[in-house]
């Protein structure tokens, strides 16, 4: 059975000042989330907590998501905008 200090050794070589926590994955999957644009919804849906528990936590990561979602309705327009002039075209 693994446990702390069978691995202590292992670790203080590895020069891992603190060992990462189940916890610190959930932290870095949200914060990697909301970087990707996930919406806020989605991801509290998906985390099992409340969307005002997302930005409490990572209201910071928030501005980088908005402008990623903000890039993507800009291509979302340009591919809208290149469908209506082939079918145009076609017409």
């Amino acid at each position: 059975m693994w446990s702390t200090s069978v691995a202590a050794p292992a670790i203080e070589a590895g020069g891992i000042a603190t060992p990462a926590r189940i916890y610190d994955l959930r932290s870095t999957f949200a914060s990697e989330a909301l970087a990707a644009g996930l919406g806020i919804h989605t991801l509290a849906r998906i985390m099992g907590t409340s969307v005002r528990m997302i930005e409490r936590h990572y209201g910071t990561l928030l501005d980088g998501a908005m402008e990623s979602i903000a890039g993507r309705l800009d291509a979302l327009d340009v591919e809208r905008d290149r469908a209506t002039d082939r079918a145009t075209d076609d017409a």
